[in-house]
């Protein structure tokens, strides 16, 4: 919850507390469509047991950005995101696309903003 939180006061307030910021796999995205998935060859298989997380800032339920590159670790999902904002917009929120991959899985995603 306090990851939550903490994207809602960095994609900007109330207009964000009523969209979608980030989707998720196998959930309703009232906001996104998937547009395609794909199985990366080293997902874990089902009948192993779940690895510790592997993402650098697993604890930290932060951003990293790099110009408009953003990546983001939800360690209670398993799921890392990686996105482009608008150049030059100031904001961190995704502009159309966003890339999913569940860790459990290995499966990549990707959504698109609906319209």
């Amino acid at each position: 919850m306090k990851s939550l939180f903490i994207l809602l006061a960095l994609f900007g307030g109330a207009s964000a507390a009523h969209a979608q910021l980030l989707p998720v796999p196998g959930a309703k995205n009232p906001d996104w469509k998937t547009e395609k998935s794909e199985a990366q060859p080293s997902a874990t298989p089902f009948d192993e047991p779940l690895k510790t997380d592997r993402m650098p800032n697993a604890m930290q339920n932060s951003i990293v950005s790099k110009g408009n590159q953003h990546r983001y670790w939800d360690a209670d999902r398993q799921l890392a995101y990686t996105w482009q904002s608008r150049p030059n917009s100031g904001t961190v929120a995704p502009d159309q696309e966003v890339l999913v991959r569940e860790d459990r899985t290995g499966i990549t995603y990707t959504f698109r903003r609906k319209r």
